[in-house]
């Protein structure tokens, strides 16, 4: 599934499917420009979903994905593509809580992520993305 949007407004996801413990894959989120907290708690608690879905986004606004796997337990697969995680809180507390082992594909160009809840969980396994 993919959400129709094509653009985004300040908060739009925040929480949608927040304490869905049933849902095993996420939509798509084909949107490449980022609003201020977009994505904020989307998937937060999700304790079925294993796989991300991709993040092209290259550029991350202010608190944009803020919690946004936070709870994720069975989570261990992230694909996200920015080059640009320098906006305001956009991936505080996004992975904690997630698998504490798993795979992060990260766009070819960054080298600067951070490791931990913040960035790329403690434990997986980092390779580029291959498009």
């Amino acid at each position: 599934p993919e959400l129709p949007a094509t653009t985004l407004s300040d908060g739009c996801y925040g929480g949608m499917f927040e304490g869905c413990t049933s849902l095993t894959i996420a939509p798509e989120l084909p949107v490449a420009e980022l609003t201020d907290s977009c994505y904020h708690s989307m998937f937060r608690d999700c304790t079925s979903l294993t796989t991300a879905p991709v993040l092209p986004a290259t550029g991350l606004a202010e608190g944009c994905y803020w919690g946004m796997f936070r709870g994720c337990t069975s989570l261990n697969h992230i694909t996200c593509l920015a080059t640009n995680t320098s906006a305001s809180d956009c991936t505080s507390n996004w992975v904690d809580g997630v698998s504490s082992t798993g795979t992060f594909i990260k766009h070819p160009d960054m080298n600067g992520w951070a490791t931990g809840v913040n960035g790329i969980p403690s434990g997986w396994e980092l390779k580029n993305y291959e498009g």
